[in-house]
């Protein structure tokens, strides 16, 4: 575990800018309207030869091909720098930078097409490389800072926020575009969950995740992105714009334990939330809201759980939680950061998102999950 402290500031970074694609709409305030309601955005997806899954696809005028994922990324992107009424000719674009990871193996689609050397390669190729879309955003804006692209698994996205957010504060940047896309919904990755054992099936999808709940049995692939605009406080006040939230700690760090599974002892992961708060400068009692990752998985979820309430001690009876996944589905590597994002708005309009199909809560979770409706 490798931990880098950074002091906190009377001009902390904050989130001026959100843009959302999710299963349940391509912007932010459908995608969040969806999630106030309780809404399921999953649904039986044919992937061709016989193959059906539960999944959440993006929106679909996205379309398909090689460079969906890029082009998902891009209208979260979009929709962040408008709502931050960020004026790209207004600001120091030497100064300014893009943090983006997505999904970098390559589909089932793409190998084929390389495979028979079809004369779409190139192009199916360079859409698998991870640095793609992060460059393709800095082109897209003309951004001459970092152009960088974290790989992290599901915590992609939050890599990339932090990553940003390092360079505001070591003093790089004045504004960075930060965040995370991913299009897994295909054979290739189905594949690989099914032979892992951890995806939901059944007939009706609206129902089949069920985070913390007695009979989960597992999570379905969503697809969506989520980017952010960051910017120090004071820069926010001169442009005039309202922030969503203030940045105020993070911690990364590694279990040490297995590729897919939490190590079973939570001792580890209490420790990083206890370091996290100590960082951010806040006790167990000052926080309302947790969004947990919530996988609807037996073993994750009963870890995580564990490890929240030895983190919090006598305080995890009082704090929310909520698992998201039963909504929109695990966006891979888009999943912490979408459900950053929701965190945010969740901030801005005092509204916990529920965790929907929670109808018998284990009672080894030990957590007040918000099951079924969201509470105001």
């Amino acid at each position: 575990m490798v931990a880098r402290h950074r002091a906190r500031s009377a001009d902390p970074i904050v989130i001026t800018g959100i843009g959302l694609v999710t299963p349940l709409g391509g912007d932010r305030e459908t995608s969040w309207k969806g999630i106030r309601s309780g809404h399921s955005g999953l649904r039986l997806v044919q992937l061709g030869d016989g193959l059906t899954v539960v999944g959440g696809p993006a929106a679909s005028e996205l379309g398909e091909g090689p460079d969906r994922t890029h082009r998902i990324a891009e209208r979260a992107c979009d929709e962040a720098v408008a709502d931050a009424g960020l004026d790209l000719e207004r600001i120091d674009r030497d100064r300014a930078g893009c943090v983006v990871g997505i999904a970098g193996c390559p589909t089932s689609e793409t190998i084929t097409v390389i495979r028979q050397n079809q004369p779409e390669s190139g192009r199916y190729w360079e859409a698998s490389m991870p640095a793609q879309a992060a460059a393709t955003i800095s082109a897209r804006y003309g951004l001459y800072g970092p152009s960088l692209s974290p790989a992290a698994a599901c915590a992609t996205g939050l890599i990339a926020v932090l990553r940003a957010a390092d360079c505001i504060e070591d003093g790089y940047c004045d504004v960075m575009l930060a965040g995370c896309a991913d299009a897994s919904l295909n054979r290739f990755s189905v594949s690989g969950f099914r032979n892992l054992r951890v995806l939901a099936e059944g007939d009706d999808p609206a129902s089949c995740v069920r985070p913390f709940d007695r009979g989960r049995k597992g999570f379905a692939i969503g697809e969506g992105a989520a980017m952010f605009v960051l910017e120090r406080a004071s820069h926010a006040a001169a442009r005039g714009v309202p922030i969503y939230a203030v940045l105020a700690g993070g911690l990364s760090g590694s279990d040490a334990y297995h590729v897919t599974h939490l190590n079973p002892d939570p001792s580890n992961l209490a420790w990083m939330i206890r370091r996290t708060l100590h960082r951010a400068g806040v006790s167990p009692w000052d926080v309302d809201y947790i969004n947990a990752h919530g996988t609807a998985t037996q073993q994750n979820d009963l870890a995580e759980a564990q490890a929240i309430r030895q983190a919090f001690g006598a305080s995890a009876d009082e704090v929310r939680v909520s698992a998201v996944k039963s909504m929109i589905g695990h966006l891979i590597t888009a999943a912490g950061g979408v459900e950053l994002a929701i965190t945010a708005l969740a901030v801005r309009d005092g509204f916990i998102p529920p965790t929907i199909n929670l109808a018998d809560p284990d009672p080894a979770c030990a957590l007040n999950c918000t099951p079924l409706y969201g509470v105001a």
